[in-house]
């Protein structure tokens, strides 16, 4: 049943309060969280957007925001650790859940994740959700801290109804390798992206033989940022049809700065932080990700729609990204329809690369199914259309929710 023929059979009566959670308007989980509270607006819940301070202002994406967004913000909420602001967030979350009397609370993001949930126990909400983006039970902090990480996981999935994933991988890990919740606990849920600016962009355009290789995200040291530059340099020591063109900042930039001191523009451009994102996938051939743990990264999501495949590490979600089955071959990594997958090394990348720019042909056909897949598996419909299935059966549990869960 599609989102439209719902809409259409809702009654006037209003529809549950969900409040979502988020710690900051920075990376992925504003792309996907802002979109899903409109499109579950659209559908006949009520919805309510709590978010805190984005520590560096060149990172904030409150320009995703618009005057029809329900928006609370709690300046204390931050990602840095702090015991005064952090207690500070924690009331003011139980302060505005006690008065807006939610039926859901739904958290995403580490922060919020702990904040929110608790927040949401000490309130009496009905329903507690938490979205795993990604997670930093592993490759994020020391040993010590990140089996500490997984005890407070243990620990807060005991008061969460239903933890949200976002594919078969992040399942496996939370269920078996961590043991962090059972499988009726656990449930797999895409990310959901309105791709039709990236499905109007034109195909690429190789007249001149290059190959034009994009990379977009925060530049922090999951990223692995030392080894996309690594990739750079053996690939423009082998191949001079190359170019790479990079989108993003953090807190490694000097990396980037340093790496564009040493190529010239025509090999290398770092444009920073970016609003523009279409632009910047419209000028490449296709997007790589070089990162040691993900959860479903949006760049490449957003590349396949453009009809761009990707070339990426096997990180934690990027496996459930890929079409078909993987075949090995002599220029390296897994090749599947729409992507292919490396180990985390540089002459396996240049590789790969180097292949695809001698095989303009290839990469067309890749792109093309890349596309397809996109709009199989990740449209904003089909997010939303999940979400509604999995409250509507909690909200059915609730006593005195039926009629809301029916009407919503």
């Amino acid at each position: 049943m599609t989102v439209l023929r719902r809409a259409a059979q809702r009654t006037t009566q209003p529809g549950p309060l969900v409040l979502h959670v988020l710690t900051r308007l920075e990376g992925g989980p504003p792309l996907i969280v802002i979109p899903l509270c409109r499109e579950l607006h659209r559908l006949g819940y009520r919805t309510q957007f709590v978010t805190g301070t984005c520590e560096d202002p060149r990172l904030d994406m409150s320009y995703l925001l618009t005057p029809s967004d329900s928006v609370e913000w709690i300046p204390e909420m931050s990602r840095s650790v702090s015991v005064k602001n952090d207690l500070i967030a924690l009331w003011r979350l139980y302060s505005l859940m006690r008065a807006a009397k939610p039926a859901i609370v739904q958290t995403h993001t580490a922060k919020a994740g702990v904040l929110g949930r608790i927040a949401a126990w000490l309130a009496g909400v009905p329903i507690v959700i938490h979205t795993f983006h990604g997670h930093s039970m592993r490759g994020y902090f020391s040993r010590l801290v990140s089996f500490a990480t997984r005890i407070a996981e243990r620990v807060l999935a005991k008061f969460t109804d239903t933890i949200f994933v976002l594919g078969p991988q992040q399942e496996r890990d939370l269920v078996e390798r961590f043991r962090i919740a059972s499988h009726e606990k656990v449930h797999v849920v895409p990310y959901g992206l309105d791709l039709e600016p990236f499905q109007r962009l034109a195909p690429p355009s190789r007249t001149d033989g290059w190959l034009t290789v994009g990379w977009a995200g925060r530049l922090v040291p999951i990223k692995d940022i030392a080894l996309l530059i690594e990739v750079m340099r053996e690939t423009f020591r082998v191949n001079d049809r190359v170019r790479f063109i990079v989108a993003g900042d953090g807190p490694q930039r000097s990396l980037m700065e340093e790496a564009v001191r040493c190529w010239p523009d025509e090999r290398l451009e770092w444009q920073g932080w970016t609003r523009d994102v279409e632009d910047v996938i419209s000028r490449c051939d296709l997007l790589i990700q070089t990162s040691r743990n993900e959860g479903t990264p949006i760049a490449l999501i957003q590349g396949m729609a453009a009809g761009r495949p990707f070339v990426s590490t096997p990180a934690g979600g990027v496996v459930d990204m890929v079409a078909g089955s993987g075949v090995r071959e002599p220029a390296g990594g897994q090749w599947f329809g729409n992507a292919v997958l490396v180990e985390p090394d540089a002459r396996a990348f240049t590789s790969v690369l180097c292949q695809m720019q001698r095989d303009p042909c290839r990469l067309d056909l890749m792109g093309r199914e890349a596309a397809l897949f996109a709009a199989r598996h990740y449209t904003l419909e089909l997010l939303a259309n999940n979400y509604d299935r999995i409250y509507a059966s909690l909200l059915v549990n609730e006593p005195g929710m039926a009629s809301a869960a029916t009407s919503a």
